[in-house]
């Protein structure tokens, strides 16, 4: 055991990036407490490697429908090994810390799943666990502020560091995880690969080097609302030729394509003025000369720093916390200084909730105002976060994957994208890094994207039997026209009820016609078997929603259950979730008194997907 002393294993499950956040804010702390920290994704660890360390943390969100998130699934997979024996991990001493959203059914089922498997196995804890909850009055954030402070405590009192040795302060600054100083010193200044500038800001073009990702071009981009209305949403074409080998894109509903965004040079040279870059911003450096980088850093090698802040440098994004605390040792005005490390502390919190988060403030407007903060170059990686992917949910399904033109070798995938643009306090208009990435993207312009398959899928010929309750606000509405269609490809599909809310009919109703064709009601074919329910919340005096209209139409809905149906919810609303969650589950309770109905609605497919 003596090879294991104050070695510690950091594994994250990460979806959208909050896990791995809070996975490296943890290898810091261990690391002021002298404990030689390792922070990996869970699939890049083995069993044996949770033999290797005194103690293991781990980081899991809940994806889907109660699912592992995709960089996990490979370490699930060799957990859930049968031949295992029993006490295999008696050895291991971990705590888990799980992100989740209890809106969802399967509320925090990830990290749930993973302790009873580690259970099972013979785990012991070395500390409580803990499960977070998006609808904390202090969100994610203030959760896991509270939990590491215990963390630190326990681990101070039951691990202390060695002899004579007292904690790294905060004021110490840590040695960078990711530096990069060697690919600076053997930077050229011969010849320069300088990022040239034009007349029009926008993106450079040309595609990332994303692993496993699939050639795609923008053949489509169609307005989906009026040019007078206030919020831009496209119907996005992208055509997806096959791999070498035939290898198609087999896309069903659930599924979802990812878009990496860039940066704009504006913006880009904004932040090279700010931090005193110009000597270095152009100077083509080596990566390969770093011993180590960031797992999910998708540059072109060689490269220079302008173009990293251009492809892989989220300067756009709202700062955590940890960022506050990094520009505090680099900030030369005591004021400054003093102000960026309230922001870390527990007890601002709601004065970092205000400054960053609910005005939706960005890194570059952050260091904009702090200006006696300089960053040096090489701690660019270790300080800035990564671009990461949007997941985007496909529209379409079924026959609809064919190409228009008939290309066997390409198919066309669409993307409802809602562009995002809105205000705060603040008096910026705030827009999406990825809305205003999509938005200057010409037609015919080549990127790479990354796909992800759903991990609790309800389609498929048995499941299309069933009957279908989909609700759906918004752009929400792109996954469930995906699985309307996609049950429309198998024979006798089951009754499909569709509930749909936005603002006002004449500007938010997307799809109309189409649905219409699909409908009995709407003037299609008498043996359809969807039915179109409305809620346009702006269009009469008294705001009427979805959760109102599934309250009216009950008696159809409570007479699907027995049957088995599928629910699915699908939106950007954690209120209409809920809401309707509680209209379908008190109307079905109250609508008889057999034994079995609470049963029923304990199994209840219901498939969510709101953000």
């Amino acid at each position: 055991m003596a090879s294991l002393r104050r070695s510690i294993l950091i594994l994250y499950g990460s979806e959208t990036g909050n896990s791995q956040d809070i996975a490296e804010e943890l290898g810091s702390l261990c690391q002021r407490l002298y404990f030689k920290s390792h922070v990996e994704e869970l699939d890049a660890a083995d069993l044996n490697s949770l033999l290797q360390h005194q103690l293991i943390i781990f980081v899991i969100s809940t994806t889907g429908q109660g699912d592992m998130p995709h960089n996990s699934l490979l370490f699930w997979r060799k957990l859930l090994r049968k031949k295992l024996p029993p006490g295999c991990l008696s050895q291991v001493q971990y705590t888990c810390f799980g992100l989740g959203d209890s809106t969802y059914l399967k509320f925090n089922w990830a990290a749930r799943k993973l302790i009873r498997r580690l259970e099972q196995l013979g785990a012991n804890t070395f500390f409580d666990s803990f499960e977070a909850d998006e609808r904390f009055d202090d969100g994610i954030e203030g959760a896991f502020s509270s939990w590491a402070g215990k963390l630190y405590d326990h681990l101070l009192e039951e691990y202390p560091p060695p002899a004579g040795r007292i904690p790294i302060s905060d004021d110490s600054i840590l040695p960078p995880r990711w530096s990069l100083s060697p690919a600076l010193s053997r930077s050229s200044t011969d010849s320069p690969k300088i990022i040239s500038h034009s007349d029009i800001d926008v993106p450079p073009p040309g595609p990332l080097p994303i692993p496993d990702g699939w050639e795609a071009t923008l053949a489509e981009s169609k307005r989906m609302t009026p040019l007078s209305h206030w919020q831009d949403v496209r119907l996005l074409g992208f055509d997806v030729p096959s791999r070498a080998a035939g290898q198609k894109l087999a896309c069903n509903p659930g599924d979802c394509l990812t878009i990496y965004p860039k940066n704009f040079p504006e913006d880009v040279q904004k932040l090279i003025t700010l931090m005193s870059w110009e000597s270095v911003a152009d100077q083509q450096i080596d990566l390969s000369a770093c011993p180590s980088l960031p797992r999910n850093l998708h540059a072109s090698q060689p490269c220079t720093i302008r173009q990293l802040l251009l492809e892989n440098i989220d300067f756009n994004s709202i700062p955590r916390r940890s960022f506050f605390k990094s520009m505090s040792y680099f900030a030369t005005d005591p004021n400054h200084k003093e102000r960026l490390l309230e922001f870390t502390k527990t007890e601002f919190l709601d004065e970092y909730f205000d400054y960053a988060t609910r005005s939706r403030r960005t890194i570059l407007e952050v260091l904009d105002e702090f200006t006696s903060v300089k960053i040096p170059p090489e701690r660019l990686l270790d300080v800035f976060p990564l671009i990461r992917g949007r997941d985007f949910s496909i529209a379409n399904g079924g026959a609809l994957l064919a190409h228009p033109t008939g290309d066997e070798n390409i198919i066309r995938v669409e993307l409802l994208v809602a562009l995002v643009r809105y205000r705060t306090i603040l008096r910026k208009p705030r827009q999406g890094l990825c809305s205003r990435y999509l938005t200057s993207l010409p037609i015919n312009a080549s990127l790479r994207v990354g796909y992800k398959q759903v991990l609790t899928p309800i389609h498929g010929a048995r499941n299309a039997q069933r009957p279908l309750v989909a609700m759906a606000t918004g752009t929400g509405l792109a996954p469930v026209r995906c699985l309307i269609h996609e049950r429309l490809t198998h024979p006798n599909p089951g009754p499909m009820l569709l509930f749909f809310g936005n603002r006002n009919r004449s500007k938010d109703f997307f799809f109309e016609k189409e649905w219409d064709n699909l409908s009995k009601d709407g003037g299609g074919d008498e043996n359809a078997t969807l039915t179109v329910f409305t809620a346009f919340s702006r269009d009469q005096p008294d705001k009427v929603y979805v959760q109102n209209i599934l309250r009216r139409e009950a008696e159809t809905v409570n007479g699907l259950i027995p049957r088995n149906a599928i629910f699915s919810i699908c939106g950007g609303s954690t209120k209409m979730a809920d809401a309707c969650k509680e209209t379908v589950f008190d109307s079905f309770r109250r609508s008889g008194e057999e034994p079995d109905r609470e049963k029923q609605l304990e199994s209840l497919t219901w498939w969510q997907e709101i953000w």
